[in-house]
């Protein structure tokens, strides 16, 4: 007797004990597993507990270079040797949401550099693995408006080389940014901070931003910008002005383009026609004109080759005169997200280290994502 009740009792504890697991069961928190957002393009996905959208990306990239005379590579006078190594990382985080208002968008870019060579970073810490870390873009939109760091509206690009032109205006700034778009038409207005162009080149007493327009047009194969820029400067005003576009030219390959480029600026914002650094006396001038084409020879295999010339005054900061450049590459992408390519460049200036001529090669690896 006192065996069976034992049993029973035991049997009744465990179904309750069991009945309890089961019922705890029943009321966990379910699992909440990130899902795929398709609204913003491909890579995003929904931040859990949240409508944002969010995509990383970046880039880890390896540059072997060399060049034709020590201490000089395009005149900045900052190569111990004809040759160096350098690595460089990129990392991007986009987080994309929609609103009454537009599309809410805010963008980070991180870039490390090592390559031993920085001009204002200690030797001894790119020895010890302190590398050039800086904030390449940063900025937020709701709709038309913009604002924070990112590439100028002056700007268009360089050309398919993996330098481009280092000859033309390619410099980011702090703005506040207005963009409207409709069939394949855009206006841009913006105000910029002027140090972000001209650093210390200019009076540090400015009064006004620099202020820029643009008009886009993206049509079939082609697609044009015309952009135009005002600076205040310590002798008056400075306008500069840039026309460019791009063509397709999938009938000679999928994938072919040509880039032609034409920019001219007076005075003391020569840079909106040369060199970011470049700062010319009131009263003179600067154009300059690019071209750069890019073939497929297959879907892993590609040329490109970029050439321009910036016709300056003698007198500026930036020296030497007139510049002529050309680069070249061939770039193989056996699979996505890696690439490996080799580039060589030359350059020639009207007077002063470069006169000569300089030769540079470069060998890149780079991993994307």
């Amino acid at each position: 007797m006192k065996l069976k009740t034992l049993l029973l009792g035991s049997a009744g504890a465990l179904a309750v004990a069991g009945g309890a697991q089961a019922a705890d069961l029943s009321v966990a928190e379910p699992v909440e597993y990130v899902k795929v957002c398709d609204a913003f393009g491909a890579g995003y996905w929904y931040i859990p507990g949240t409508d944002t959208c969010l995509k990383i990306g970046g880039y880890v990239r390896f540059d072997a270079n060399f060049f034709s005379q020590k201490d000089v590579y395009e005149g900045t006078g900052i190569h111990s040797a004809t040759w160096e190594f350098a690595t460089e990382a990129k990392v991007t985080v986009t987080a994309n949401s929609m609103t009454e208002y537009g599309p809410l968008t805010g963008f980070i870019a991180l870039v490390g550099r090592s390559d031993n060579n920085h001009p204002t970073v200690n030797k001894n810490d790119y020895r010890e693995g302190k590398g050039l870390v800086f904030v390449d873009e940063a900025y937020l939109s709701l709709g038309p408006l913009l604002v924070g760091r990112t590439g100028s509206i002056y700007d268009y690009t360089g050309g398919f080389t993996y330098d481009g032109y280092s000859y033309d205006a390619d410099a980011a700034a702090d703005q506040v940014r207005l963009t409207w778009a409709m069939s394949g038409f855009g206006v841009m207005l913006a105000i910029e901070d002027p140090r972000d162009r001209w650093g210390t080149d200019l009076s540090a007493t400015y009064h006004m931003p620099n202020i820029i327009a643009a008009v886009t047009a993206a049509q079939g194969h082609w697609d044009a910008k015309l952009s135009v820029g005002w600076a205040e400067t310590t002798s008056g005003t400075g306008f500069g002005a840039q026309i460019a576009t791009t063509i397709k030219l999938d009938e000679l390959a999928k994938g072919d383009k040509l880039m032609l480029k034409a920019a001219w600026a007076q005075g003391q914002v020569g840079a909106w026609a040369d060199a970011p650094t470049a700062v010319y006396a009131n009263g003179s001038s600067v154009w300059s004109v690019v071209a750069s084409f890019q073939h497929m020879w297959t879907g892993q295999l590609s040329t490109a080759i970029t050439a321009g010339y910036t016709d300056r005054p003698l007198t500026t900061s930036a020296g030497f005169g007139d510049i002529w450049q050309v680069r070249a590459n061939l770039v193989w992408a056996p699979v996505t997200g890696f690439a490996a390519g080799i580039e060589g460049s030359y350059v020639k200036s009207q007077t002063g280290t470069l006169s000569p001529g300089i030769w540079s090669a470069k060998v890149r690896l780079q991993r994307s994502w």
